[in-house]
């Protein structure tokens, strides 16, 4: 399956999609953007708990902590583009409120 679907391709050019989309939303909480194919890292200016919270309650996406501010998103490698606009609007939503 990981050869016949070329999965390591499509993980990299969505993980950078969705970097590029989450960059270009310039949040002001986010202090930093890391990646790994589809393995992101947002570092935030505060602790992230209460944005997991939300993510997971009001928009039904998981996301883990990756120590107290950053936000860890690992969605499986065979996600379709348009889940991935899902996440990045959730994401945008819950880290621009109350701004």
């Amino acid at each position: 399956m990981l050869q016949a679907e070329d999965l390591p391709r499509q993980a990299a050019e969505k993980g950078a999609y969705l970097v590029e989309r989450l960059q270009a939303l310039n949040l002001a909480r986010v202090r930093e953007i890391r990646s790994l194919g589809l393995l992101i890292g947002l570092e935030l200016k505060e602790r992230v708990q209460p944005f997991l919270v939300q993510l997971m309650e009001a928009h039904a996406v998981l996301a883990l902590p990756a120590g107290p501010t950053v936000l860890r998103l690992l969605p499986p490698l065979v996600i379709e583009y348009e889940q991935l606009d899902r996440v990045i609007a959730a994401v945008a939503a819950v880290l621009s409120s109350g701004d």
